[in-house]
């Protein structure tokens, strides 16, 4: 029998100590109460059934599909500052303890927690992560022919010009032959231009339904502009007999949300597509696909028919999405430290693209199928915001202070031991936005102003706090209305920018998109949101009629994925709590930082951008398992 110690150690205590846990912030209401549900469902309010209810709810609301009791720590199994309880056992003895509760069955039984080796889920999170690793490995394991042209037309897209292996070419050439491709990079490594040129290729060897989506508004609108450019600059480039410019200009450039491809109906949990009624769809090409949710994912497979292709586009090295799961890390986890094509896979990229890689001695999984771009072409090799993201991705401490030293004129610190560097961050931020403000007063198109106001953006780890969204927004707003240059007696002032926070379709506004309230022209009583489309147009509306919105001097570094901007300030709290702490991690620091484009200011200690540098961000999943099958 299993033993708890400590203050909290009989059903009662517990109870008690759960009361206290939840008003310290170390756990929510929904945690607690669905400890005291299922107790009472289940008739066990043993101390061991409701601390292992407590721990998978708070897993799923920290974003981890289950709890890794491999990673349980015995002596203080909810992490507290001070151990108040702890489990005397060893951890055989603990599973089968968990695996004889009445609420715990194996994937099969019809039980609201599922224990499955080493990893305790709740049964509608172990049905998503066994569901996608599924259908993933199935269409992995497709081979699709090839064009019997399709070397030449390889050729055609990628001429040779250079002795470094072309990852651009060797991802198309991949994509060509495989139901499912993955391809992944950092900003400005070609990922957009790599899928354009895979989009051709396909539409001149076949006929194909293709539709392009992506989680948000915004990343949609992002890769209808980035696919437009991408076919501008085709249109010029090539020159082969074999790819006429009816071609490239046929590809497809319209996106949209994940939600709209599936059919989001308002206040029903279903999709109106799914397995009975699936898309009509030959090639869905998902941006972003790091913000895509382990529910999504499994939705999005389950509604795609069983002949279509699927291309996975996005950053592996950025911020997992803000639900539960790390879908893209996860299928590229195997991979991480380089490609791992099989020796099959290797000969038939030699025959499309005459490059012989060496292949991978151990067991490919999705190796096959993935294929990552490194070369930049955003930031040059030896400039200071590409060496800092670098060094923040791989983890090197010793690496990222030997960059902050070299003094690179587009790297900023700001020390952020006291209030004086929240008052630098606040005075960057009023001289920076000062230039849209002074185009909307001298009456400069709405476009122009926009744009202005894009070159610049305050991204902070937290929504709450001073060093957070709301408290930078106030200070900044402050800031900006002491020098004259808004007047926010009002909700809707001229010169605000605001920030969608939900989806309407009728009038074209998605979670995430950004505009600025400007007078209307020739009547300056009158506001006007203006908004940017993915077509280059702007989008007017009435304040009144937007959807939930908040202000936008700053914006968290999670909404910001899918973003650029000529320059970024970061803000990093000071004294983060432990919870706080647990988020700022190496993705974080380094997607913020890849937002910028020509200058990255940090607002900081040197002990936490350290510590988030080192700090890997794991979420306890076991898909990566089922799709590589050795961990």
């Amino acid at each position: 029998m299993i033993q708890l110690s400590g203050k909290a150690c009989s059903s009662d205590a517990l109870k008690q100590q759960l009361k206290l846990w939840q008003a310290q912030g170390e756990l929510s209401s929904l945690d607690r109460h669905f400890a005291l549900q299922m107790a009472e469902l289940h008739n066990d309010d043993s101390p061991l059934m409701l601390l292992m209810c407590v721990l998978v709810s708070r897993q799923l609301s920290r974003q981890h599909p289950c709890l890794d009791l491999s990673a349980l720590v015995l002596a203080n199994p909810l992490g507290t500052r001070q151990a108040q309880l702890s489990i005397q056992a060893d951890y055989a003895a603990l599973l089968n303890a968990i695996a004889a509760l009445d609420a715990v069955g194996t994937p099969n039984d019809n039980k609201p927690l599922i224990l499955e080796g080493k990893r305790l889920y709740l049964k509608r999170y172990q049905g998503f992560e066994s569901r996608v690793a599924a259908r993933l490995n199935l269409m992995a394991a497709r081979e699709l022919d090839t064009h019997p042209h399709t070397a030449a037309l390889l050729e055609a897209l990628f001429p040779a010009g250079h002795d470094t292996i072309d990852w651009q070419k060797i991802a198309v050439a991949t994509a060509a032959g495989k139901q499912l491709t993955v391809i992944t990079g950092g900003p400005g490594t070609g990922k957009t231009t790599t899928v354009t040129k895979l989009l051709l290729l396909l539409s001149l060897s076949s006929s194909l339904n293709i539709r392009m989506v992506a989680p948000t508004g915004k990343a949609a609108a992002r890769l209808s502009e980035s696919i437009k450019a991408s076919k501008q600059r085709l249109a010029h480039e090539l020159t082969s007999p074999l790819i006429s410019p009816v071609a490239i200009e046929s590809l497809p450039e319209d996106a949209s949300t994940l939600h709209r491809l599936l059919g989001y109906q308002p206040g029903n949990h279903k999709f109106r597509h799914h397995r009975d009624n699936p898309l009509d769809v030959d090639l869905l090409l998902v941006d972003e696909a790091s913000m895509v949710d382990l529910p999504m994912m499994d939705r999005l497979l389950d509604a795609l028919p069983g002949h279509a292709r699927l291309i996975l586009l996005g950053d592996q090295d950025q911020l997992a999405s803000v639900e539960a799961g790390a879908v893209l890390a996860d299928i590229c986890e195997g991979a991480r430290h380089g490609y791992r094509y099989s020796a099959a896979q290797t000969e038939r990229i030699a025959a499309l693209t005459g490059t012989r890689l060496s292949p991978s001695t151990s067991t490919p999984g999705l190796g096959d199928n993935l294929c990552r771009l490194f070369h930049s072409h955003r930031f040059a090799e030896d400039a200071g915001i590409g060496q800092l993201a670098m060094a923040v991705n791989q983890g090197d401490k010793a690496r990222v202070a030997f960059v902050w030293q070299q003094a690179y004129p587009e790297l900023c610190w700001i020390p952020g031991d006291n209030s004086d560097g929240l008052t630098a961050l606040v005075q960057l931020a009023k001289t920076a936005y000062s230039d849209y403000l002074q185009a909307m007063k001298q009456q400069a198109e709405p476009k122009i102003i926009l744009q202005k106001y894009n070159d610049f953006r305050v991204l902070c780890a937290m929504k709450t706090g001073e060093y957070g969204v709301e408290g930078i927004n106030r200070a900044v707003t402050a800031a900006l209305a002491k020098a004259g240059l808004i007047q926010p007696t009002q909700e809707f002032y001229a010169g605000r920018p605001v920030m969608i926070q939900s989806n309407d379709y009728s009038l074209g506004l998605f979670n995430g998109d950004i505009g600025i309230l400007l007078p209307v022209e020739g009547d300056n009583q009158r506001l006007m949101a203006h908004f940017i489309q993915s077509d280059g147009q702007v989008l007017k509306v009435l304040p009144a009629r937007l959807p939930g919105h908040d202000t936008c001097y700053a914006m968290t570094v999670h909404k910001s994925q899918g973003s650029e901007f000529a320059s970024v300030a970061l803000s990093l709290p000071p004294t983060p709590s432990p919870s706080q702490q647990s988020l700022i991690g190496r993705e974080l620091i380094y997607t913020a930082i890849t937002r910028a484009k020509a200058k990255f200011t940090c607002l900081g200690t040197q002990a936490l951008f350290d510590a988030a540098t080192e700090r890997r961000t794991e979420r306890a999943s076991g898909l990566a398992e089922r799709l590589w099958h050795e961990y």
